[in-house]
């Protein structure tokens, strides 16, 4: 439970004070000032004295946000809310001390929606934006952008917890909360479609770095899985994933789930992705009901209306590589290196990878490349020091070599012994294909009055992060 909320300038000028709990005290405040803001050497996010914490962030504009508790409340849930709060007020423009005085009114109006007798009931952006007298000075369908962009940010300081989303959260359950405001923050009411659809993207960034002699130093897959939903009233979605618990957890929902007869796309989901994958790090949008993905690996959640992140992921082992690039360099002369380069791609041959472009760093003063290549298009270009090949469409299980040497400066002063050969790097992107192997097993729509069906469009994308060869 929240006491009281300060906000103050860099200075330690309090500007903003809500009292929620009559417990609390303006004096508080004061205390807080001498403590932390006019204490150097201060370095921790929360002061504890006697029953009193003081929770704290400091945002961009150099504004001090500070939550009072006297209670033992979930620390992690507290700061989410002060970084979600900071959110609201980025969308408001209270960037900085003096925009914060002259929108002050602005200020005390958010605090009144989003906290209620001390509770955090509201957070969500375009809910929040409804109910305020003033518009935002950003559109609302790039609040929720900009909320995901933010608390990612702030999760490298601190884990992202569950506010308003697990029965253990020391605020409220989500349970709780449905029935405080009678319906979901995150979707109105009254939602109508002719057409009923879901547009569920599974987007995966793959990492590599191959060593000298072609063992894999490192590898890793950063997901998201995003959602464009066009759905009537409010639907409840259901879906599981080849995660490696799932496949060792029954489902009880399971059995009740209707066959995916209408997922479009769903022959191409790639062969790779037989078998199950370990999830690590998984982040989750605050409409996806917890205690049924941690109890039985089920997703389950009401969609807000549009476009959004339903979660992230990261996974490190047992990788679908789609390239593999064998490079060989030699030098043949004082200043002259010779490259033999062989890109081969190992996704299934019905697959196509698009926007291929393999970097192959060159020495300096190199001056031109005399280049050779089986397909594509190669160019040297001198100011990045590199030959850039490129293919429009690279079809799977395909093999293309690339043959050059460099043409040094006359008088080259440069010793290539000690030249610090910089990793080549490529990037692709390619459809219907998962590089973690990950897939949708099943993915179910219900919606308790209406009862219609939906249409499930299911797509795989595959995006090159750093892929990175030594040699």
């Amino acid at each position: 439970m929240i006491n009281a909320l300060f906000i103050y300038s860099l200075r330690g000028e309090l500007i903003i004070s809500k009292q929620a709990k009559s417990s609390a005290q303006k004096s508080m405040s004061e205390i807080f000032r001498v403590q932390v803001i006019n204490n150097l050497d201060v370095r921790s996010p929360v002061l504890t004295l006697g029953s009193t914490t003081f929770h704290h962030i400091r945002t961009s504009g150099n504004l001090w946000l500070v939550a009072v508790s006297r209670s033992n409340a979930d620390s992690a849930a507290i700061w989410e809310f002060l970084y979600k709060l900071n959110v609201l007020m980025e969308a408001y423009a209270i960037h900085s001390e003096e925009q914060l005085k002259e929108k002050f009114m602005v200020c005390y109006e958010l605090l009144d929606i989003v906290l209620e007798d001390g509770v955090p009931i509201e957070t969500e952006l375009s809910s929040v934006a409804a109910r305020m007298s003033e518009k935002p000075t950003v559109a609302l369908d790039n609040l929720n952008m900009i909320s995901e962009e933010f608390l990612s940010s702030a999760s490298k300081i601190i884990p992202r917890p569950r506010l308003l989303r697990g029965k253990s959260s020391s605020f409220t359950s989500q349970d709780n909360f449905n029935g405080m405001s009678s319906t979901c923050s995150w979707r109105p009411s009254g939602i109508k479609y002719k057409k009923n659809e879901v547009f569920l993207d599974v987007n995966e960034r793959i990492s590599i770095l191959v060593s000298h002699d072609g063992s894999i130093l490192k590898s890793y897959v950063d997901g998201t899985v995003e959602i464009v939903t066009h759905l009537s009233g409010m639907p409840v979605c259901r879906f599981g994933l080849n995660d490696a618990l799932s496949l060792n957890t029954p489902f009880s929902d399971a059995q009740d789930l209707e066959p995916n007869n209408d997922i479009k796309n769903k022959n191409a989901i790639p062969k790779a992705a037989a078998g199950s994958v370990i999830l690590e790090d998984c982040k989750f949008h605050q409409c996806v009901h917890l205690d049924k993905f941690h109890s039985e690996r089920i997703i389950k959640f009401i969609p807000p209306d549009g476009s959004f992140e339903l979660m992230k992921y990261h996974v490190r082992e047992n990788l679908n590589l789609p390239f593999k690039i064998t490079p060989i360099v030699t030098i043949v002369k004082s200043n002259t290196v010779e490259y033999r380069v062989t890109l081969k791609s190992l996704f299934p041959s019905k697959l196509t990878a698009k926007d291929v472009q393999l970097r192959i760093p060159v020495p300096p003063e190199t001056v031109d490349c005399n280049v050779s290549v089986s397909n594509g298009k190669c160019k040297f270009v001198p100011e990045d020091s590199a030959l850039v090949w490129q293919f429009g469409k690279y079809q799977g299980l395909t093999e293309n070599t690339l043959s050059a040497v460099t043409v040094p400066m006359k008088d080259s002063s440069i010793n290539i012994q000690q030249w610090p050969r910089p990793p080549m790097s490529l990037k692709f992107e390619i459809m219907m294909f998962s590089n973690s192997g990950l897939v949708v097993r099943f993915f179910n729509v219900s919606e308790r009055e209406q009862k219609y069906s939906t249409v499930k469009w299911i797509k795989y994308i595959s995006k090159s992060g750093a892929y990175e060869i030594r040699y």
